[in-house]
């Protein structure tokens, strides 16, 4: 993440939300109380998870691609940031906890069931961010496992038709052990580690960019698209809220709209992650591309 010269607030402290209200992932655990030989081992595992390529797909894109994805989804980024990818005949890919839906969080308050039923019903993909939004590595595997498979059955609970296969880890945080059990969950995890993917790309760390005014500004924006298109590569943005005053983590509708129309200038194809893995493998999208789920 990129920071401005002058000295920005904490994360922490640039949420400003009332102490009676609930906060869902307000921020992510503290491994400080545990001993130096288990946090030498978190950060090898670590190490390894976003070093060592475990899912590995070679791409065969004819055209670069760019996939804008929201994590959390608060309600903003399923109204006014799906109607903005709407006005580029594109579809996001909103990954969702089903224990926050219609609570408070760092972004706003999280879109409802309805709310997740009606951006369903517009052709955008649901992804899964786990249920309880817990960071993977601190999870066991069973546990991992469970948590997954509960929020599979909450978000099918809102349309039986829903195929929820992909992932992104919240806090974009991921062990070895843990990127192994989720992948053999899914078609591809999502992480935060920051690039474009180009070549032979790792379905289990996908790497992304983080869509947020509070890391990017338009050049940079502008910067990476043109380096995607060089190399024909799939780029993710990343973003949590849609709003003129976004939070930490959101974005602003100006500057959705410039990522939009930037990628659409620059050639490159607008889908979902789903899609984007079609078109990967060779595969072509149909007339109905834009209603990916």
């Amino acid at each position: 993440m990129t920071m401005s010269a002058t000295k920005s607030p904490r994360k922490e402290e640039a949420v400003a939300i009332d102490d009676a209200v609930p906060v869902f992932a307000l921020s992510r655990p503290d491994d400080g109380r545990q001993s130096r030989l288990a946090r030498m081992s978190g950060k090898l595992s670590r190490f390894m998870a976003r070093n060592v390529a475990t899912k590995k797909l070679t791409m065969c894109n004819d055209k670069p691609l760019v996939t804008f994805t929201f994590d959390d989804a608060p309600a903003s980024a399923c109204t006014a940031g799906a109607a903005l990818l709407e006005q580029y005949q594109a579809r996001g890919t909103f990954y969702i906890s089903g224990g926050g839906c219609g609570l408070m969080s760092p972004g706003g308050r999280l879109a409802t069931a309805e709310q997740l039923k009606v951006l369903c019903a517009a052709g955008h993909e649901i992804g899964c961010h786990t249920f309880s939004h817990s960071a993977v590595a601190a999870v066991g595997r069973e546990t991992l496992a469970a948590d997954l498979k509960r929020n599979q059955q909450f978000l099918q609970g809102i349309d039986s038709d829903i195929a929820i296969r992909n992932f992104a880890y919240p806090y974009g945080d991921l062990s070895f052990a843990a990127k192994r059990c989720v992948e053999t969950h899914f078609d591809s995890c999502r992480s935060l580690l920051p690039g474009v993917n180009v070549g032979v790309v790792d379905l289990g760390a996908l790497k992304s960019c983080e869509l947020q005014n509070s890391s990017i500004g338009r050049q940079g924006i502008r910067d990476i698209i043109v380096n995607t298109a060089g190399k024909n590569g799939w780029l993710i943005f990343v973003s949590h809220d849609v709003d003129r005053q976004p939070s930490w983590f959101g974005v602003s509708p100006d500057l959705l709209e410039f990522a939009l129309n930037a990628a659409t200038t620059a050639g490159c194809r607008l889908v979902t992650i789903r899609g984007a893995l079609q078109l990967l493998r060779g595969a072509a999208l149909g007339p109905t591309s834009t209603s990916l789920r």
